[in-house]
C-alpha cells in the first residue's frame, strides 16, 4: 500500500518479532532439549507451521496458476525441486523469467 517502505515496514513487522525469538530462545532451547513437554510442544508448532504453510500455498496457488503457461511453470518447478537440490532463489528466478519469456516481455 505504501511502496517500497510499506512493503519493508511490513516485512519487518511479520519477521523481526519471530527471528528475535528464535535467536534469544535458542540458547535455552539447548539447555532444555530433553524435555518431554518442550519436546512435545516443539513437534506441535513445528506440526501447525507446516499446515499453515500448506493453506498459503494452496491460497497462493488459487491465485496465480491461472492458465497453461503458469500450471506448466508451476509443474516444471515442482518437478525440478523434487528431482534435484536446487536453491530456492535460483528456481525463482529462473520461474520469474520464464513467464516473463512466455508473456513476450523478454526478448
Amino acid at each position: 500500500m505504501a511502496g517500497v517502505a510499506g512493503g519493508t515496514a511490513a516485512a519487518l513487522g511479520v519477521f523481526l518479532p519471530v527471528y528475535a525469538m528464535v535467536v534469544l530462545l535458542a540458547p535455552s532451547y539447548k539447555r532444555w532439549a530433553k524435555n518431554p513437554q518442550l519436546n512435545a510442544f516443539v513437534r506441535g508448532v513445528t506440526a501447525a507451521a507446516t499446515g499453515a504453510i500448506a493453506g498459503s500455498v494452496v491460497v497462493l496457488a488459487r491465485r496465480s496458476i491461472y492458465d497453461w503457461p503458469t500450471l506448466l511453470i508451476a509443474l516444471i518447478t515442482l518437478a525440478v525441486l523434487f528431482k534435484w537440490k536446487v536453491p530456492e532463489p535460483l528456481v525463482i528466478a529462473l520461474a520469474a523469467v520464464a513467464g516473463l519469456i512466455l508473456r513476450g516481455r523478454v526478448l
